[in-house]
């Protein structure tokens, strides 16, 4: 046998017992003591006298200098094998030579000491100390026979400790040894890791805490809390002390399907939902379909197909890579199609979006489309309209260059149509600037005579690949809606892809950049208000917004400008005179700081109606800085529709600038999940696993309204992100790292520079809250959790085992970012009003011993809805509690709410506490989300 160390090789070479041949020809045969060939057996010098007295490793005993082995415990003064830090992963077998009484160890040193080598490093070892296997033994018996020199017995007479294994009486009292099994075997110091069995050399694990590869611990044990004697796991009551086991005796299991380490009062899997005595992964594939313990196994493509204990682990992806794949995939289909039109003689109409009326309205009854990019505005018939593939387009510049999909794409080929889509053509205008941007929204690069072409588009969170066809609509053989310059197809192409996206081209009048922004790209999207009114009262500082559109031009993201929206009081006068549009979008296209003028650039999608303010191109402005500064930035000449404005005008004439987060590199991850309708709806449990610290943004969409004329009210969107808890079943989450604002819109969304560690993500709504008679029978509104990060990160999804999660996350947010009252001293109100689309209202009781009787009216408040159906409530909050006690949203986006809110307490002895806790009765319902819950 080889076992190779750092230093030295030693080559364990067992022989029979011969005089041996040396130089001379004389017979030699070295004889030793047992504790020196343990000490020749470790490799060490054995040294006969020692000029100090040593203390022995295992009792602690001062032996004399003289003696190589401990006079209590006999514990050899040296180790017996070199540890498994010092061995190599170079083992070779050697095998057993002969049966005789004596063996001999040569230890033959490696190459560079060979000559230090001599017979006196042949040492006999007497085969009864070995316990070596006896003449006739079978090879069965090998096992028995191994020495464990580190491994000790305790006496069960005197309960000494440090009884060497191969003594088989008490070197103490002298009583026989009892060797108890395996498994209740107990040692002061642990067996070896290394075992030598005929030659072959395993290993077997010890834990060891350094290690980065972590074991779960044994099962087979479990010590008593009182008296610490270890118990076999089978015991329910302490041997010794007969005290019973408790929870904190028992040890963690780990799950046979995901490996996992679970707490002991579970007896299912807190990741998997496994039941705890699986057996084998292969029992797991073995599982007939119908068992219900395979439904979570299955695949499913939405989140509604999916069985409710589905185990769902992600690891992000970079975006590129994403792209890739589904436009490999997208182009086989489209391969298909245009082979089968091939082989038929016929080009492809697409049925699902046919050239027909319904493709242009939502509603068939109205016929006519107001032309608004005229002046003044006229109606277009549909009468007048056909539908024309591009080879019979006439274009009025009258080129006569081919039709092409891209002549690389610039902002000045979009060309806006008489549809009010300007925010879609600004946010296509800013991703212009970089034509590879342009280039991948287009999967269909090159015309194709069969007219099949595909758009990868972002749709509420979700990339979607749209099959259409060349059909666009015209009046009098000229484009009426969008078109680009130089004969390209890429513009028209990308708004029919939409306009199939929604239902029809109508769907696509009115809207803002930020919204643009988010499905050409499926980017990380942020709208920066820039008036007063759109936070609710909260300060605008343009000083931080200029420094925030100077980092994001460094940072090379995409921006817009809605001009004169939002709650702004907007005359369409005033702004005329200026040359703006109210209620309109631009682009912006740079942030200059230009000798302490900050300046804007901007560009109208139309292509004219220009600024006319300070910055203009006619401005005398340009004449108050350097020739070299103002041929800087008007290098390009005058340009229709595009031009310098002031910070400062920017802030008084638009209200919003929408910022698109476009960063090469980054890895997504797109989650689907359905909010629950109430407490007993299944609400989905979302981890993050962060390996090294990762800036991370956060997006939670929810289905569009747009399209659907009106008939879908908006939810109020928030994420919250929490530290894992330690202890689930005592709060079931931990501290607040980030939230979202809480809004009525289509997506709302956050960033954070994450630490290593494990997080819960919640996707918040309320204002679906509501009592049904059977959740079978109600479709759950469904949202997109969207995950952008710098690095690779781990998406773990499963049904959620916390009933009282809701209502933990929204406490340690109230109490993290609400406004603090203390209504007596030990009683404290929290509040998310400003800026939060309704209300959400905590109160805290730190007194002793005693409750508080609380009575909340919110009759006066208006255009809002509470999770508990009622605006008036009591509740009685027991000491060292809290209460979520309403939850108020935002109910119609078009009108505005006012919030009133009336608080009566008292404290409460307990023999004062009523016998009704709660009016009304929290419900299974609404138990989950106003429960009170323990203060930790």
């Amino acid at each position: 046998m080889f076992i190779q160390a750092s230093t030295r090789v030693y080559e364990h070479k067992i022989k029979m017992s011969r005089p041996t041949a040396i130089a001379t020809g004389e017979e030699k045969t070295n004889t030793l003591s047992t504790d020196e060939i343990y000490g020749r057996i470790a490799g060490q010098a054995i040294i006969a006298t020692s000029a100090a007295e040593w203390s022995c490793k295992r009792c602690t005993l001062i032996n004399q200098p003289t003696v190589s082995s401990c006079s209590v415990c006999r514990a050899p003064r040296h180790s017996r094998l070199p540890t498994l830090s010092d061995v190599d992963t170079c083992v070779e077998n050697s095998s057993v030579i002969g049966t005789t009484d004596k063996q001999i160890i040569d230890l033959t040193l490696s190459d560079d000491n060979k000559n230090a080598t001599s017979e006196s490093d042949k040492i006999e070892l007497p085969s009864k100390s070995l316990n070596t296997k006896p003449k006739g033994s079978t090879s069965s018996d090998d096992s028995a026979h191994i020495i464990n020199v580190d491994e000790e017995w305790k006496c069960k007479h005197c309960t000494f400790n440090c009884n060497p294994d191969w003594e088989k009486s008490c070197q103490i009292c002298k009583k026989p040894k009892t060797s108890p099994p395996n498994s209740q075997r107990s040692s002061i110091s642990p067996p070896s890791p290394i075992a030598i069995i005929n030659g072959n050399v395993s290993y077997t694990h010890r834990p060891n805490d350094q290690s980065p590869i972590q074991h779960p611990p044994s099962q087979s044990t479990w010590n008593c809390s009182k008296c610490t004697f270890t118990n076999t796991a089978e015991k329910s009551v302490c041997s010794m002390c007969l005290n019973p086991r408790s929870l904190s005796d028992l040890t963690a299991w780990t799950c046979d399907y995901c490996t996992v380490i679970n707490n002991p009062v579970h007896n299912n899997c807190t990741v998997c939902c496994m039941p705890r005595h699986l057996g084998n992964k292969s029992q797991v594939a073995n599982v007939p379909p119908s068992s219900p313990s395979n439904n979570h196994l299955k695949q499913a493509s939405s989140p509604a197909d999916r069985a409710p204990f589905e185990l769902l682990r992600q690891e992000s992806s970079l975006v590129e890579d994403i792209r890739i794949v589904e436009e490999k995939e997208a182009s086989e289909l489209r391969q298909r199609i245009i082979q089968h039109c091939k082989s038929t003689g016929d080009t492809f109409v697409d049925d699902s979006f046919p050239p027909a009326p319904k493709s242009l309205f939502l509603d068939l009854k109205r016929q006519y489309f107001v032309q608004e990019t005229q002046s003044p505005n006229t109606k277009l018939s549909v009468s007048n309209i056909q539908w024309v593939r591009p080879q019979n387009i006439v274009v009025p510049d009258g080129l006569r260059i081919p039709w092409v999909v891209y002549r690389t794409p610039m902002p000045e080929d979009i060309s806006q149509g008489i549809l009010g889509n300007c925010w879609f053509f600004s946010a296509l205008a800013v991703l212009a600037e970089r034509c590879h941007l342009v280039e991948h929204i287009v999967i269909s690069k090159e015309m194709c005579k069969e007219g099949v072409y595909q758009v990868r588009l972002c749709k509420d969170g979700l990339w979607k690949t749209i099959l259409i066809d060349d059909y666009l609509p015209c009046n009098s053989k000229n484009l009426i809606f969008a078109q680009a310059r130089r004969r390209q197809l890429w513009v028209p192409f990308i708004e029919k892809a939409m306009a199939k996206l929604y239902g029809s081209y109508e769907a696509l009048v009115a809207g803002k950049c930020i919204e643009g922004l988010a499905t050409l790209t499926g980017a990380p999207c942020e709208s920066i208000p820039l008036q007063a009114e759109g936070t609710r009262g909260e300060d605008i500082c343009a000083d931080l917004i200029w420094a925030k559109l100077l980092s994001c031009r460094d940072l090379n993201f995409l921006m817009g400008a809605s001009c004169g929206g939002g709650n702004m009081n907007a005359k369409e006068e005033d702004f005329a005179q200026v040359g703006l549009r109210s209620k309109h979008s631009y682009s912006i296209l740079d942030i200059q700081d230009l000798e302490g003028n900050k300046l804007v650039r901007l560009r109208n999608p139309w292509g004219r109606y220009s600024w006319k303010g300070a910055w203009s191109d006619d401005s005398p402005k340009w004449k108050d800085v350097s020739e070299a500064s103002r041929n800087k930035l008007l290098s390009f000449g005058e340009e229709h529709g595009v031009f310098w404005m002031e910070f400062s005008d920017l802030m008084r004439y638009f209200d919003s600038i929408d910022v698109c987060k476009i960063r090469p590199g980054w890895e997504e991850r797109r989650i689907q999940g359905a909010f629950p309708i109430n407490g007993t709806s299944p609400l989905k449990l979302i981890k993050l696993s962060i390996f090294h610290t990762t800036e991370v943004e956060l997006g939670l969409f929810q289905e569009s309204s747009r399209g659907t004329n009106g008939n879908k009210f908006l939810l109020d969107l928030c994420i919250e992100v929490l530290k894992e808890t330690q202890n689930a079943q005592l709060v079931s989450v931990g501290k607040l790292v980030v939230h979202s604002s809480r809004q009525l819109r289509g997506f709302v969304g956050c960033h954070h520079m994450f630490s290593p560690g494990e997080y819960i993500l919640v996707p918040l709504a309320f204002n679906q809250w509501r009592k049904v008679p059977d959740l079978s029978k109600v479709s759950h509104p469904s949202y997109v959790l969207t995950v952008h990060s710098s690095k690779k990160l781990m998406v773990t999804e499963n049904i959620c085992d916390r009933p009282y999660l809701l209502c933990d996350a929204l406490i340690q947010l109230a109490v993290t970012k609400g406004s603090r009252e203390e209504l007596r001293p030990g009683v404290t109100a929290y509040s998310l009003m400003k800026g939060w689309a309704g209300c959400i209202f905590v109160v805290e009781n730190c007194l002793e011993s005693k409750s508080i009787h609380l009575t909340t009216d919110c009759t006066n408040s208006m255009n809002i809805v509470s999770t508990r159906e009622t605006l008036t409530t009591m509740d009685i909050i027991p000491p060292f509690h809290r209460q979520v006690i309403l939850i108020l949203s935002h109910l119609e986006r078009t009108l505005p709410y006012h919030l009133s809110r009336k608080l009566i307490h008292r404290p409460l002895s307990s023999h004062e506490l009523p016998q009704r806790r709660n009016d009304p009765e929290l419900s299974p319902e609404s138990a989950s989300l106003h429960k009170a819950r323990p203060y930790v």
